[in-house]
C-alpha cells in the first residue's frame, strides 16, 4: 500500500514538471527583422508610408489641378462619398507590398483602442485591428503591414488601413457609413500585421533636423514659432516606387501637401495653451488662484452690499467666444454625445465624460491653441484634444483655461471637407490623440488644474443632462 502511494505522488510530481516545462518552452510570437521577413515573403516590395497615401488621393483626386483627393471624401453619409481602395485591386496590382512603420501608440490607459499608429519617415498611419492590439505591437517596436487585401479609407479625411467598408445604425436611428472596418480575428489580423524587433527609443528632434534627415527624428518638435511652417499646405514632393512622373532618368516622383503627411505621426506640442471656448471659466491671478471681485446682481449700476454693509466679492467668472465650425459652434472643454440628433456638446471639467449609473461614456475635448484670438475651429494653431470617456484618466480635472502645457500626442484631422483655408467655411478640426495622461506635462504642475471644489462650482446642472435623451434623469458625475 505504501509503495502504490509513493508512486501515485511521483506520478502526480512528475506530471506536473512535464506541465510546467511545457509551459515555460512556449515559443513566443516570432518578432521579425529585415532578413527574415524578406525570407518568409521574398517577392514583397517595400513603400513608404506617403506613397501609400498617395496613391488614395491620386485615385479620388476630382481633376489633374487637385492637389488632395481627402477633401470631400470624408463626407460619409453615403457610399458616394466614403472612398476606400482595396489594395492589390484598386492600386499596385500585381505587386505584394508592405510598409514597415514604428510604433507610436499604445492602449495600456484605454484611450486608443483597436487602433495601432505606426509611421515611417514620410507619414504615419492608424491600423484598425482588435483589443490584441497593446500585447502583441509594443510602442517603440517595428512592424510590417503587408497591404494585398487590405482597405485604405478615408473617414473624415483621416486615413487608416483595415477590412472592408462597412455600416451601422446609432441609438437615432442613423445610417453611418465606414470606409473600412477593424480586423477583428487575430488570423486576419496575422495574415497582414507582423511584429518586428525593437527600434529603440523613439527619438525627438526640431522641425530642421527632420528635414535635414528625417531618419534621425521620429518625434518632430513643434512651437509657437514653427507650427505655421510645420503644418503648411505647401507640397513637398517625394521619391514614389510604383506612382508619380518619371524624370529622365527613369525615377518616379510625385507631390503631397506637408500637412497631409503630418497627419498619424506622433508629435511633441511645445507651449501650448489651454483654451476655453463657450465655456465659463474662473478668473485666476499669476499663483493660480481665485479672483474675487464686486458683483452687481441687480443690474442697477451698483455694486451689492451684505449686511454689515460690505461689498459683497465673489469669484471672477468669464466667457472666451466659442470656435466656429460651419454654422455649428464647438465649445471647450466639453463631453460630445452623438447618438441624438442633433448631436449634443456641453461644458464639462473633466477630461471626458464617464458616469456611474448607467455606464455612458462620452468623448471629451479640451482645446489647445498656439492662436488663442482665433475665432474658427480650422484656423492653423488650434487642436482639440479627445479624450475617449473608457480612458482611465476620463474622470480627472481638466486644466484651467490659459494654462501652458508641452503634449506628445498624435496629429489628425476630423472633417467633412477642407481645403485648409482656415476660414468660417472650413469644417477642419485638428485633433491631437494621447495615449497616457502623462503625455501631458504642463507648466505649472499640478497647480494647472482645476481642483474638485472648482470643478463642482463651475459645473451646473444642465452639464449633466441630455434633453430629448434623459428628461427626467441627470446625468450623475
Amino acid at each position: 500500500m505504501r509503495l502504490n502511494k509513493l508512486f501515485a505522488i511521483f506520478t502526480v510530481a512528475l506530471f506536473a514538471v512535464s506541465c510546467y516545462e511545457e509551459f515555460t518552452m512556449v515559443t513566443p510570437d516570432e518578432l521579425y527583422s529585415d532578413q527574415s521577413f524578406e525570407e518568409m515573403f521574398p517577392e514583397a516590395e517595400i513603400i513608404t508610408i506617403a506613397e501609400l497615401k498617395y496613391a488614395y488621393t491620386d485615385k479620388f483626386r476630382y481633376n489633374a489641378s487637385d492637389n488632395s483627393g481627402l477633401d470631400n471624401n470624408g463626407v460619409n453619409s453615403g457610399w458616394n462619398n466614403t472612398k476606400s481602395l482595396l489594395i492589390g485591386e484598386d492600386a499596385f496590382v500585381g505587386h505584394d507590398v508592405f510598409i514597415k512603420g514604428k510604433v507610436t501608440s499604445d492602449d495600456n490607459e484605454g484611450n486608443i483602442y483597436k487602433s495601432l499608429y505606426i509611421q515611417d519617415e514620410t507619414s504615419g498611419i492608424e491600423l484598425k485591428l482588435n483589443n490584441n492590439v497593446g500585447l502583441k505591437y509594443k510602442k517603440g517596436r517595428w512592424v510590417y503591414v503587408r497591404l494585398t487585401g487590405l482597405y485604405l479609407g478615408n473617414y473624415r479625411m483621416m486615413l487608416s488601413l483595415g477590412g472592408p467598408p462597412s455600416e451601422s445604425y446609432n441609438k437615432v436611428p442613423e445610417h453611418k457609413y465606414y470606409a473600412n472596418s477593424n480586423l477583428e480575428l487575430q488570423s486576419q489580423v496575422d495574415q497582414h500585421v507582423f511584429a518586428g524587433q525593437s527600434a529603440g527609443e523613439l527619438k525627438v528632434g526640431d522641425y530642421y533636423e527632420w528635414q535635414r534627415s528625417p531618419v534621425s527624428v521620429d518625434i518632430i518638435t513643434v512651437t509657437p514659432d514653427n507650427y505655421e511652417e510645420v503644418f503648411t499646405p505647401s507640397m513637398v514632393k517625394l521619391a514614389g516606387k510604383f506612382y508619380g512622373t518619371a524624370d529622365a532618368q527613369g525615377n518616379k516622383y510625385f507631390e503631397m501637401p506637408q500637412r497631409e503627411l503630418m497627419f498619424g505621426r506622433l508629435m511633441r506640442f511645445e507651449d501650448l495653451q489651454c483654451h476655453y471656448a463657450g465655456v465659463p471659466s474662473f478668473k485666476f491671478d499669476e499663483n493660480g488662484h481665485v479672483v474675487y471681485g464686486p458683483v452687481d446682481k441687480d443690474g442697477d449700476g451698483v455694486n451689492d452690499l451684505n449686511e454689515d454693509g460690505h461689498q459683497i466679492l465673489e469669484p471672477v467668472v468669464y466667457t472666451n467666444p466659442g470656435l466656429k465650425s460651419g454654422s455649428f459652434e464647438n465649445i471647450y472643454p466639453s463631453w460630445l454625445y452623438t447618438d441624438p440628433r442633433p448631436t449634443v456638446s456641453k461644458g464639462w471639467y473633466h477630461w471626458a465624460y464617464k458616469e456611474d449609473v448607467t455606464g455612458r461614456s462620452l468623448y471629451g475635448s479640451v482645446c489647445f491653441t498656439y492662436n488663442p484670438e482665433a475665432t474658427v475651429c480650422s484656423a492653423n494653431g488650434v487642436y482639440a484634444l479627445r479624450t475617449s470617456g473608457y480612458s482611465r484618466f476620463a474622470r480627472q480635472n481638466v486644466c484651467k483655461d490659459g494654462e501652458i502645457a508641452t503634449i506628445t500626442a498624435i496629429y489628425g484631422i476630423y472633417a467633412q471637407k477642407s481645403t485648409y483655408a482656415g476660414n468660417a467655411d472650413d469644417y477642419a478640426s485638428y485633433q491631437l490623440t494621447i495615449s497616457s495622461i502623462n503625455d501631458i506635462v504642463f507648466k505649472n504642475g499640478e497647480n494647472a488644474l482645476l481642483t474638485d471644489a472648482q470643478v463642482e462650482a463651475l459645473t451646473t446642472a444642465d452639464m449633466k443632462s441630455v434633453p430629448w435623451v434623459d428628461e427626467t434623469d441627470e446625468m450623475v458625475d
